[in-house]
């Protein structure tokens, strides 16, 4: 019987110096709270150069801080609503003392939004639904839990890259291998990491989320069982090859052991007519 997994994932978002700080910037927070981070897709690590990390941090944080939550049915310019479940949201929660354990630096988010718990761009009722702080953890590293392990919901994990070669290990450091993108201006760098980064899919100057409808979805190592989805590859999921030989000769065909010798002249080429 045929299956496919889809085993969950902690997907990597490289910056580089080169790279459209605006359009990262964008691509990153999208990613990393859009749908409350509550695709397989979402944004795990952000790993940034060195470089324009201060840069990058304060622009999204920017965003972060002003980010409206709420019904998209009922309210205009809201980024995210409510959790899918009261038990999404207790594992989502949960999952949110990693990064306190591993001591990550809090660089925004106070857990489930209440009445009298609410970040200025929240914009609905508290207990119309288990709505969430959007929540940012900087100073991760690779040896930190957080780091490693997948978090469902709306919180980003920040990671530091001393070059692009480090970036790339970053990326490739946790035992997932779903989505992945890097924003750079330097098409070797742009390159490099789609041959390097071992993922199932891979965005380059795009984000880790939403443009994927059209090709073959699915990851690597821990992320799912080598299977695609979506695209025409999703038929080979759910499917099989069958080789079929119908012979009607009514002899047996060996063509396999068949062997004959054959002599082949050689050509005659007067190579100076090619010069």
């Amino acid at each position: 019987v045929s299956c496919s997994l889809e085993l969950g994932g902690k997907n990597p978002l490289v910056v580089m110096p080169s790279a459209d700080l605006a359009n990262a910037v964008e691509g990153a927070y999208w990613a990393a709270f859009g749908t409350a981070g509550q695709r397989c897709t979402s944004l795990g690590n952000l790993i940034l150069h060195e470089d324009i990390h201060d840069e990058f941090m304060e622009r999204f944080m920017a965003k972060v801080r002003e980010t409206r939550i709420g019904d998209s049915l009922h309210h205009e310019g809201v980024l995210y609503g409510p959790m899918l479940s009261e038990v999404y949201a207790k594992d989502f929660l949960t999952d949110l003392e990693m990064a306190e354990r591993d001591g990550a630096t809090k660089l925004w988010g106070e857990g489930r939004i209440t009445a009298s718990n609410a970040p200025s761009g929240f914009v609905d009722n508290a207990d119309a639904g288990v709505f969430m702080w959007p929540h940012v953890y900087a100073d991760v590293t690779e040896d930190m839990e957080c780091f490693m392990n997948e978090i469902f919901g709306p919180v980003v994990t920040v990671v530091k890259a001393r070059d692009f070669d480090h970036a790339l290990h970053l990326a490739n450091a946790s035992p997932f291998g779903l989505s992945s993108a890097c924003y750079t201006n330097d098409r070797l760098e742009a390159y490099r990491f789609k041959t390097g980064i071992k993922a199932g899919m891979t965005g380059i100057n795009n984000s880790t989320t939403g443009a994927e409808a059209h090709l073959p979805f699915g990851g690597v190592k821990n992320s799912g069982n080598g299977t695609r989805e979506s695209g025409m590859w999703v038929i080979e999921a759910y499917s099989y090859w069958h080789a079929v030989n119908d012979e009607l000769s009514g002899q047996l065909q060996l063509a396999q052991m068949d062997v004959d010798e054959i002599h082949a002249a050689e050509a005659t080429v007067d190579w100076s007519t090619l010069a």
